[in-house]
């Protein structure tokens, strides 16, 4: 399945409802007052991603960057190296993608950040997804981050998916990015705007970061789900999406559907809570049991369509 631009946030021409974090960070480069070792934790699809990449546009592309309002132009040699992760002074790695790092690999980062730079500006190591690398991996880059270094800065990513081991925590400086109804909101209209999306997922039923709101809506969409439809059908044709794919964003949108489900039955049903509550832990324990062990797909459907008929 083909997913637009906005699905990878360093596609993403413009930084919505975080110019205020945005400014703090720059500013804190600019007087060389940024932390060596850098935290941004919140919600997955909050902004924290787009938030870096925007800071490393201004830093290394000021003449194509417009700070005014947070927009950029994509047609430069710069960014061309930075999505293919070859430009010299930025490291990215991906916690979804280094969860069985190999000694080699902490060894191979040592000499990458050893290496001189381009210029005098600064090297940045991001580790997106961090929460997800495994405990020897982190160990491994606890190492590598301890050691002293004049202009190395080390910019974690945590989505708060699992805890973050103690250790890494405790030498980084965490800045929090939480987005409170009003301001979530107003970055998904303006989302909306820009991509000129049909949203079909109704804003107030949800808690939805931005992120998880584009890329669960975009799913829907392009497989003309709606929310309101049989959730046994709509439960199939997921399923099926991920057998296809193999992507975790439809285990995300199944789960998200799933919950909606019973946000829908709660306001439309004689059910108790309790009942509702007894149900939903049902399908949830079976659906996470289902990719957990690699379950058979009619086994799962029919203890959920058995549960759910007994209401």
């Amino acid at each position: 399945m083909t997913f637009p631009v906005y699905f990878n946030s360093k596609k993403s021409p413009s930084l919505f409802g975080l110019r205020d974090n945005f400014n703090f960070l720059r500013n804190l480069y600019i007087k060389n007052r940024l932390p060596k070792v850098l935290m941004l934790s919140g919600k997955k699809g909050s902004g924290k991603s787009t938030l870096i990449n925007h800071l490393m546009y201004s830093i290394f592309d000021k003449e194509n960057y417009k700070e005014d309002d947070n927009d950029y132009n994509f047609n430069s040699i710069f960014y061309n190296q930075f999505l293919d992760n070859i430009y010299a002074n930025i490291i990215y790695l991906s916690g979804s993608e280094l969860k069985n790092i190999s000694i080699d690999d902490v060894r191979n980062l040592k000499k990458k950040i050893n290496k001189t730079t381009i210029s005098d500006l600064s090297r940045f190591i991001i580790l997106d997804d961090v929460e997800l690398f495994n405990r020897n991996s982190l160990n491994a880059l606890l190492k590598v981050i301890e050691e002293p270094s004049k202009n190395n800065h080390f910019l974690l990513i945590n989505n708060k998916s699992k805890p973050l081991i103690e250790t890494i925590k405790s030498r980084c400086i965490e800045i929090k990015i939480i987005l409170n109804e009003a301001k979530r909101v107003n970055i998904i209209k303006s989302l909306i705007n820009k991509f000129e999306i049909n949203s079909i997922i109704e804003l107030k039923n949800s808690d939805l970061s931005p992120g998880q709101f584009l890329k669960f809506n975009y799913i829907l969409n392009e497989n003309k789900i709606s929310p309101d439809d049989d959730f046994i059908k709509n439960l199939v044709l997921l399923l099926n999406l991920y057998k296809k794919n193999k992507d975790i964003i439809f285990i995300d949108t199944i789960l998200f559907l799933s919950n909606s489900y019973f946000i829908s039955l709660r306001n439309s049903s004689s059910l108790s809570n309790n009942k509702i509550i007894e149900y939903k832990s049902f399908v949830f324990e079976n659906i996470n049991n289902f990719f957990l062990y690699n379950l058979n797909q009619n086994t799962l459907l029919n203890n959920i369509r058995r549960k759910i008929n007994n209401e």
